[in-house]
């Protein structure tokens, strides 16, 4: 009779380039199977921005203007202050993967009042309307920041460092398959459901149930006390007498940690003062439907993501994160100009902007969270992280988001009326004033604080390029070899008797 196989909790199996034990792999499986499920909820609202679908909930829904949608996205990043509080709850009792659960649950549950707006129909009036939506953005936000320094924190404990750069890519390359099929499926399902009253209603409770699905995986995954780098904390009086706003300083006394802030606040910026406008631009603008808005913004970078990933995590590992990073910003620099060239008739220059997109953009934001995570002291990771999302949303995003929309609906009428003549024979309007904006911010970004970022064991950009040239031509010289090899060969089957 055969034995059932099995594998100890003590067996040590290859995994990631190295031996992990049973209980990690089945920790870092277990992150990984739960994007399969959450990343429909981040496809249909787009959180913590705005998916195609939310926008045009947003706008043809209710009807809001371009200032009003830019207030309603800047909602997320100003209810990031939770993480001060939730930073010291963390520090004096723990409870990490308690407090994860809790508040992720929760900020499901509370994004479904959105999907009773449509069902309510004329009984509420827009402003009713209008202030449900801000009130269910800001609880939902504020549940999903308290999950998000809870995971990340968690994420610190879990993965071990020599295995980073693979695992996250790998993680990020189920998260864009299953990105793929989402917005595959849903520009599918808008065609059909169009003109049907109730599919906000369907798109939104589907997000809830599949975000909760996606929380549960998390129950069987080890809490960071007792994972592969157990996290520690001191014991609740201990805490009441040492923690203080002076330790939930300390990142800005790092001087690693503070040119990481400077150079993600000052990203951050350049990137939201245009980009939650661009599907407001597609929607408006260049009359998309949203099946063409989620094929353009969401399917086409989510390809590209997955056919170049593994190669970027391979890169992270041999290089670190910071030549990485630095070639990432200098390609999407030019992005903005592409778009500057996008017509109603001519929009092949959003689909290359978009490959570009899912190529080099998730580079960048695979650095910045990995950096996030292991620039930080281990025992001070929380408050280090909770740092770094404050910074970011009300020093770049909030800031950045607002601008953006206070420009685009006090731009609109002076331009309308000016009629400046633009590329191929289109007159400026105010989302091309944002694209010059962003550039600029994008090149300063680049030029003064990607020099200043300090990663120990990261090649130096002039080393990384020599290396990848080097690299190159030994790979050319191999084929070279390869083919006069074959060709030898080649010529001895016709010519046997040829020596």
């Amino acid at each position: 009779m055969l034995k059932r196989f099995s594998i100890s909790r003590e067996e040590i199996m290859p995994k990631y380039g190295m031996p992990l034990d049973a209980p990690t792999q089945r920790d870092l499986g277990a992150a990984i199977y739960s994007i399969v499920f959450g990343m429909a909820y981040f496809i249909i609202t787009g959180y913590p921005g705005a998916s195609p679908l939310f926008t045009a909930f947003l706008k043809e829904y209710l009807g809001v203007s371009d200032s009003a949608y830019g207030l309603i996205l800047t909602l997320p990043f100003i209810t990031v202050l939770i993480q001060v509080p939730f930073t010291i709850y963390v520090a004096r009792h723990g409870r990490i993967k308690q407090s994860f659960l809790l508040a992720g649950a929760l900020a499901k549950v509370t994004f479904l009042t959105l999907a009773f707006l449509p069902i309510l129909g004329n009984r509420l009036n827009s402003q009713v309307s209008f202030l449900v939506v801000v009130v269910t953005i800001i609880l939902t936000s504020t549940f999903n920041w308290i999950a998000d320094s809870a995971i990340n924190t968690w994420f610190g404990s879990l993965i071990p460092t020599e295995i980073k750069g693979r695992y996250f890519s790998t993680r990020q390359m189920i998260f864009t398959i299953a990105m793929l099929f989402y917005a595959l499926t849903m520009s599918q399902l808008l065609q059909l459901l169009k003109d049907w009253r109730w599919k906000y209603t369907l798109f939104f409770g589907l997000a809830v149930l599949f975000g909760l699905i996606d929380i549960l995986f998390y129950t069987k995954v080890r809490p960071p006390e007792k994972a592969y780098l157990p996290w520690f904390h001191t014991s609740p009086e201990q805490k009441r007498q040492t923690f203080s706003m002076h330790q939930f300083l300390l990142p800005l006394r790092d001087t690693r940690y503070r040119a990481y802030l400077l150079f993600t606040i000052s990203w951050s910026f350049s990137m939201q003062i245009s980009g939650p406008y661009y599907n407001v631009y597609m929607f408006n603008d260049l009359k998309f439907t949203l099946g063409q808005m989620t094929l353009l913004s969401q399917i086409i970078p989510a390809i590209a993501t997955i056919l170049f990933l593994r190669r970027i995590g391979r890169a992270f590992d041999h290089y670190g994160f910071k030549p990485i990073l630095i070639l990432s910003c200098g390609v999407s620099l030019i992005l903005p100009i592409t778009w500057m060239f996008a017509t109603v008739d001519s929009n092949w220059f959003v689909y290359l902007s978009n490959v570009l997109s899912g190529i080099f953009n998730i580079g960048i934001d695979l650095a910045i969270m990995s950096l996030a995570i292991f620039l930080a002291p281990h025992a001070e990771r929380s408050a280090y992280l909770a740092m770094k999302s404050i910074a970011m949303a009300l020093l770049g995003f909030v800031p950045a988001i607002m601008l953006g929309g206070f420009l685009s609906d006090l731009l609109r009428p002076v331009l309308r009326e000016a009629e400046l003549p633009f590329f191929r024979g289109q007159i400026m309007n105010p989302f091309h004033v944002l694209l010059i904006l962003t550039f600029f911010l994008r090149l300063f970004t680049l030029l003064f604080f990607t020099r200043r970022l300090q990663e120990p064991t990261a090649m130096s950009f002039a080393a990384f390029v020599a290396h990848a040239n080097a690299s190159h031509l030994a790979q050319l010289h191999r084929n070279r070899v390869l083919l006069r090899e074959k060709r030898r060969r080649l010529r001895q089957r016709l010519n046997p008797r040829k020596k």
